[in-house]
């Protein structure tokens, strides 16, 4: 029994260095992140929304990614069918050439795409709000995602073949946006729903996200995001990807927020990480000085205010139960959308 009492002691004394260590190794990563997306804004080094993606990504998974095998080699075989395909089918005469090309890519199985076009993923391999659920690697590999990956696989694309389109969001849903330049839509933009491989008009997803015209105007929703916008939204993502990881918010989710919103300040979702940890300071600041209200207390009081200041001046949606309600897609949801698929030949 003494043998093995003791036995159990030496395992734990081994053990629990070595997860600290491992612990450590995982916030290095985080940080390493942080700092190579944030040199990208501060045109420190060249702007990719490929490698900003990448890198909150690499950081969840723990390195367990690479770049150019999991990145890099997928889009670059994807972009060179499409080249192809603009060839093949004479797409040339169109000035969207190429956003078509990514949409065809996107919605019917091709040989480009293994025969495999890319589709909403109703799943249970992971739990709903599982962050696996977010990763565009995991969509480039089996072309399957939601609002979140799917939009962000589209742009990588747009992206490796020069194409003008852009990422636009709508409450807990984000979509493609480009310019009609050859008049093939009622409106002068047309918007993408990847997930539901349809292109909608703009008062349709006003109507289903309940969007309000005065978060239009200030660039919330419905608003085409400009490239140094998009690699700023990973900051904000990958505070996220950090707070699943850790399960908690600190001073790191605080600093890619506010990174983040100095690039892109019309971003609830980032408002409202920083909301939180601002409230995660407060809580473990007031437990150590036996919450007493000081310098720093008034200090975040007064950073959660401009907070929610900020974040009324979005003029955002607010989720309520029959809302998300209302916004879940079921399988049945997709395959009536797809019927109304446009496609441009």
């Amino acid at each position: 029994m003494r043998k093995s009492i003791i036995f159990l002691l030496l395992c734990i004394v081994l053990f629990v260095p070595d997860l600290r260590a491992q612990r450590v190794q995982m916030q290095q990563r985080f940080e390493s992140a942080y700092k190579e997306i944030v040199d990208m804004l501060e045109d420190k080094e060249p702007l990719s929304i490929k490698r900003s993606v990448f890198l909150a990504e690499w950081a969840y998974l723990e390195g367990h990614l690479d770049f150019e095998q999991d990145f890099c080699e997928p889009l670059q075989r994807g972009a060179q069918y499409m080249r192809r395909l603009i060839t093949a089918n004479k797409w040339e005469k169109y000035k969207t050439a190429k956003q078509i090309a990514i949409c065809t890519f996107f919605f019917q199985s091709l040989s480009g795409n293994n025969n495999t076009m890319f589709s909403y993923d109703f799943s249970n391999e992971y739990p709903d709000e599982d962050w696996h659920h977010q990763l565009v690697s995991r969509t480039l590999k089996t072309h399957k995602g939601q609002c979140h990956s799917l939009p962000w696989a589209f742009k990588l694309y747009a992206e490796e073949l020069e194409a003008k389109a852009y990422i636009a969001h709508a409450p807990r849903h984000c979509f493609v946006m480009y310019k009609d330049e050859d008049n093939l839509f009622p409106e002068d933009w047309v918007n993408v729903e990847v997930t539901a491989q349809q292109y909608q008009p703009t008062w349709g997803i006003k109507e289903h996200f309940e969007i309000k015209d005065s978060a239009i105007i200030a660039r919330t929703y419905l608003s085409p995001l400009t490239d140094k916008e998009t690699v700023a939204c990973q900051l904000s993502d990958l505070a996220l990807a950090y707070y699943h990881k850790f399960l908690r918010y600190d001073e790191f989710t605080l600093k890619c927020v506010d990174a983040s919103l100095k690039y892109y300040p019309m971003n609830p979702n980032a408002i409202i990480t920083k909301g939180k940890s601002l409230d995660a300071l407060l809580q473990r600041h007031l437990e150590q000085n036996g919450h007493l209200r000081d310098e720093y207390t008034d200090e975040i009081d007064a950073q959660s205010k401009q907070c929610l200041q900020d974040l009324r001046a979005t003029h955002w949606t607010q989720e309520t139960e029959a809302l998300r309600s209302k916004w879940k897609q079921s399988p049945e949801d997709i395959e009536r959308v797809r019927k109304n698929v446009q496609i441009i030949k």
